[in-house]
Parts: structure tokens; sequence; C-alpha cells
């Protein structure tokens, strides 16, 4: 069994983690124990790379599939985007299967490969609708993503951005900061309570929009710093998988954040 560096400490003496909740330590080490014994070859970050690249593929794909499953309806002079019926089928797989590449180990390859599928189909239909609302939003995302994720890389390869302890706190600390800020206005809604501002064209709105996307930004360096690290120490192969899988996840949310600051600019 292979048994990875628990430290995974940078060149600098700093420990490196990601907020990304594939591609951490614990996780790691736990899908490693799952697959048994070691790979004749071990994981490499250009392996790891290459398999996110398929997976991206394949949500492209997927998306523009979903996209051609939409439907647009007139009423009272506005076009509206009406949205298949197998939405809900679609987000309870991709959910199931989020928590199921928790435990996957070896089948990790199979899980992620689901799941660019079925997510791809959901942002498909989901930006069919922005881009009805808002003409060639989603061409703006795509290049932005493409642009912020192509910046991060070089910084992160040519040593400006040096993933350490108080980078990985930060985000930690805004990504938890946004999911119970998301969390509480859901639950308050279920009882009446409005918190419309967060996701309308306010000054708080947008700033909430942009600070989504700088966590996804700045978590991309770490992402980039794991895999490098995971596989230095010796991860087995198929973690490639894992490694790809989370670094998808956050492409995902750098693309969606982007589209809803965009859209949030461009409302009137």
């Amino acid at each position: 069994m292979t048994t990875l560096n628990p430290s995974y400490e940078d060149t600098h003496g700093e420990q490196t983690s990601t907020n990304n909740p594939a591609l951490n330590q614990e996780a790691f080490e736990r899908a490693s124990e799952r697959g048994g014994a070691k790979d004749e070859t071990g994981m490499t970050a250009r392996g790891a790379y290459l398999k996110t690249g398929f997976l991206l593929l394949l949500s492209i794909v997927a998306a523009f599939w979903g996209w051609g499953q939409v439907q647009t309806a007139t009423i009272f002079g506005v076009e509206t985007v009406v949205p298949p019926d197998w939405m809900f089928f679609a987000y309870l797989a991709t959910f199931i299967l989020g928590i199921m590449a928790i435990f996957a180990g070896r089948f990790t390859w199979l899980v992620a490969i689901l799941y660019s599928l079925s997510y791809g189909a959901i942002l498909g239909v989901t930006s069919h609708y922005y881009d009805t609302r808002w003409d060639g939003i989603v061409l703006q995302a795509v290049i932005a993503t493409v642009a912020v994720f192509a910046a991060t890389w070089v910084l992160f390869t040519t040593g400006i951005i040096k993933p350490g302890g108080k980078l990985t706190a930060f985000v930690m600390i805004g990504m938890v900061g946004l999911l119970l800020v998301w969390g509480f206005a859901w639950f308050m809604s279920l009882f009446g309570v409005d918190f419309r501002f967060l996701y309308e064209p306010t000054l708080l709105g947008i700033a909430f929009a942009a600070f989504a996307v700088l966590l996804g930004a700045l978590n991309l360096p770490l992402d980039f710093n794991f895999i490098k690290m995971s596989a230095a120490a010796g991860a087995p192969k198929y973690m490639e998988w894992y490694g790809a899988y989370g670094l998808m996840l956050s492409m995902i949310w750098m693309y969606v954040s982007i589209l809803r600051l965009l859209s949030l600019l461009r409302s009137d």
C-alpha cells in the first residue's frame, strides 16, 4: 500500500493544502488506502492534467447536448427558457456521484467521467438560460475562465504565487463563509425572509459575486501545488483521476462564478 507523505511540505517548509474537497490530504490518503497496492508507475502531474482536459472535454460535449435539450417559449412578449424534465434527476445524480467520489478509490475514473457528463448537461441548460437573457455572456464567461486558469498557471509555474499556509487559510475561511451565507439565506427563505439583495445587481451583490470569483482563482494554484506534491510523494497512478476530478471541480466553480458575476454587471 502506498503511503503518502503526511506533511506535503513545499520547498519553503510550509504545509501545502487546498480547500477543494477532492484535493486535500485526507481525501488522497483515504483514496490511496482504498486502492490497495502501489501501481507499477506512480502518479504524475502531467497525467493528472491530461485527464483533467479529458474530463473537461466530456463536460463540454455534455453541455452542448444539454443546451440542445432546452426549449424556449415567449411569455408576455419575453423569451423564456423551459428546462427539460430530466433536470431534477441530473442534479440528484451529480450529488450522489460527488459523494461517491470520496470513497471511489480505484473506481474514481468511472465516477469522475459520469460526474463530468451529468454536471456538464446541467451546465448546458444553465448556460442556455443565461445566454437567452444576456446574449453572448456564455462566450465571455468561457474566455474569462480560460484566461484566469492560464494566468494562475503561469503565476504558479514561474513561482510568483507560492502556495502556503496563509493563502490556504484565506481561501478556506472564504469558502466556508460563502457556503454559510448561502446556506443561511436558503434556510431563512423557507420562512419568507428575502435575501435577494445577494443575487441582484446591487453593490453588495456584485461584491459578493466578485469575491466568489476571487476565491476560485486563488484555489487553482493550491490545486496545482497539491497535485505536484502528491505526485512527488509517491501517490499511485490511478490517483491522477482523483486529481483531475478535483481540478475539474475548481474549473466549474470558476465558470459558474464568472457567469453569475457577468450577469449582474450586465443587468439593468
